[in-house]
This record gives C-alpha cells, structure tokens and sequence, in this order.
C-alpha cells in the first residue's frame, strides 16, 4: 500500500513538472524583442505625407485643420551614437525647403522592450536634407546630440502594428512661459502608415501644446522624391 502511494505522489511530480515545462515552451513560442525589432527597423524608413489627412480636414471643415507635412527617414551609419539609427526631417508638404523638424533617433532593446531614444541636433543646418547624403552621418559624435532624459518611448507589437509611446511622468519640456510641462509622446507603425502625437500639460492637467480632437498626424508612405534618391549631396 505505501508502495502504491510513493508511486502515485511521484507520478503526481512528474505531471506537474511536464505541466510548467509545457507552459515555459508555450512562452517561449512568441517572437522575441530583436526579432521583432528587425521588423520595425524594416517598416520605419521612407516617405512619408499626412496630405490624406490633411484633405479631409479641409472636406469637414475640421479647425483648424492639420498641418501638411512631409517626413523623410533614412538609416544611417553614426556608429559613436548607436546600432540602428535613423535621421527624420520634417518639412511642409508644399515646400520642402521649410523644414520644421530634425531629429536622430536611436531603436535598441533594453530588458526585453523595443526602446526608442529621440536626439536634437545641436546644429541643425549643419545636417540639413541630410536624408540625401546619409553618409554625412558617419562624423556625427555624441557632442552633436542631446536627448531629453526620461522620454524614450517603449515599443509593442498590438494587432499587425507597432505601438510606442513614452512616460509621461518622466518626461517634461518647456510650456510656453509657464513652467515645465509632462510630455506625453505616442506613436504607431505599420508597413505603409506612421503616425505621431505629442500633447503637453501643465501641472494642472491642462493641455498646453497638442490638439485633443486627433492628436495623431497620420503619415501615408509615398515614393521617394526622385530627387532625394539620385541625389548624393549638396
């Protein structure tokens, strides 16, 4: 009888054991964050326009309506800021010489999330239309950037897309005169679209840059400017 009883506890064993190793391999089937990583770093460059969004802004008479804009990124090889670094240029739809924004940005994994760390140039003109001449980029060194500490957006995998955003709590930034504001940055990804919001708010909760309404600018990927990709530089 005792016999018996040893022998059904360790079976018992047995069963819970092969129990948790089923469960660890069915954890373990997901795709791993770098292997997720190679799919955003694939999706993340091109051309990009919110001109859809923009026109049917003006159609419903939204107001004020989106701004028309342009995004241009390209990797680039700035191996003194990291492994998979981007450029972006911002410009108006209607006139690419009006540039409103340039960034770098750097992707990683750090304990297990995809990491997003934005950069401003500390010389902006120095590095402009940069998207056609990456190699410009090989000089760029730590000096050439700076980063805003507690910004960096955390990326997941949600329903065939990428979805980022940042912590709001550590993440602040001038309001306008008023004193420091929380920065909340939110981005999406897909194959074809990229979509960005940044709203900022008071120590109040008061929303004091961004719009409530759709805070995303909703970019569509286009073809590169031919001129962009034929040309090598300035």
């Amino acid at each position: 009888m005792d016999e018996r009883i040893r022998w059904r506890g360790w079976l018992a064993r047995g069963l819970f054991l092969l129990a948790c190793l089923s469960v660890a391999a069915w954890g373990n089937k997901g795709p791993k964050p770098e292997e997720e990583l190679q799919e955003l770093l694939q999706w993340f460059p091109g051309h990009y326009d919110n001109n859809a969004q923009y026109q049917a802004d003006v159609r419903q008479n939204v107001q004020p309506p989106h701004d028309a804009l342009a995004v241009d990124i390209v990797p680039i090889d700035a191996p003194m800021i990291g492994d998979h670094v981007f450029y972006l240029q911002e410009s108006a739809a209607d006139d690419p010489r009006r540039v409103t924004a340039q960034r770098i940005i750097v992707f990683g994994v750090v304990k297990k999330d995809i990491v997003e760390t934005i950069w401003s140039l500390a010389e902006p003109r120095r590095w402009r239309d940069g998207q056609r001449n990456p190699d410009l980029f090989k000089s760029l060194m730590t000096q050439d950037v700076h980063s805003s500490k507690g910004c960096s957006l955390r990326w997941h995998r949600s329903e065939g897309k990428f979805v980022g955003a940042d912590e709001p709590k550590t993440c602040h930034g001038a309001s306008g005169g008023t004193g420091l504001a929380h920065i909340e940055y939110r981005a999406e990804l897909g194959p074809e679209e990229y979509a960005l919001a940044e709203l900022a708010f008071d120590n109040s909760g008061h929303l004091v840059r961004g719009r409530r309404d759709e805070p995303f600018y909703r970019f569509r990927k286009q073809p590169r400017d031919p001129e962009d990709a034929s040309s090598g530089g300035e």
